[in-house]
């Protein structure tokens, strides 16, 4: 029981928004192109981390984009785990629903496959300055279960992160209803890389 607690924990730390640890090595810990393209964009590998026996996380960013300042990114998270998929967006919809509390744009709408194996989690966040929006957050999460050729067994995150600024986030949240579906659409249809761990 004690070990499935600090499970469950991991993953309410591990996949939330926010993970903001930087190293200066960029590591490729899952053996897949350093440049993926989604939706006509190139992504390249910008940041890596493995903090511990379980947890996986890269980060790809498009040209001219920073970890800082960016207007898309590409998420790939492994957590090498008994849980299910479900418990795991269990554990991300905990920290929207706490983090609702202080941010009013924060919401979030979840769906499952058919078979209910696989979810699409997607999310709004918000930072303000003031009364003014300093930045808009519109995350999709497409969450599935995985086993890679060693037999690590586990949970896969693939997902698209966008970011508009400022003066640029009322027309972004205008939009949000036609981005998201197409976004979502296309999450979907995107064929998730095949992660071997190293």
């Amino acid at each position: 029981m004690l070990k499935c607690a600090n499970t469950f924990l991991l993953l309410i730390i591990a996949l939330s928004t926010g993970f903001t640890t930087k190293l200066d090595e960029v590591t490729n810990y899952y053996g897949i192109p350093e440049t993926l393209t989604f939706d006509n964009v190139d992504f390249k590998l910008s940041w890596s981390s493995h903090p511990n026996a379980t947890y996986y996380k890269q980060e790809y960013l498009p040209k001219n984009n920073t970890s800082e300042h960016f207007d898309d990114m590409l998420i790939i998270d492994f957590i090498v785990t008994d849980l299910s998929v479900k418990d795991a967006v269990g554990a991300q919809i905990k920290t929207l629903m706490e983090r609702k509390k202080t941010d009013a744009i924060c919401n979030y709408s979840v769906a499952k496959s058919p078979d209910g194996n696989e979810y699409i989690l997607d999310f709004l966040m918000s930072e303000s300055a003031g009364d003014k929006i300093s930045i808009i957050e519109w995350n999709g999460y497409h969450y599935k279960p995985y086993t890679d050729k060693a037999g690590h067994n586990g949970v896969l995150l693939f997902a698209i992160s966008h970011r508009a600024y400022s003066d640029q986030a009322i027309p972004f949240l205008k939009s949000l209803k036609t981005y998201k579906t197409e976004q979502v659409t296309k999450l979907l249809k995107y064929p998730t890389p095949e992660i071997q761990l190293k």
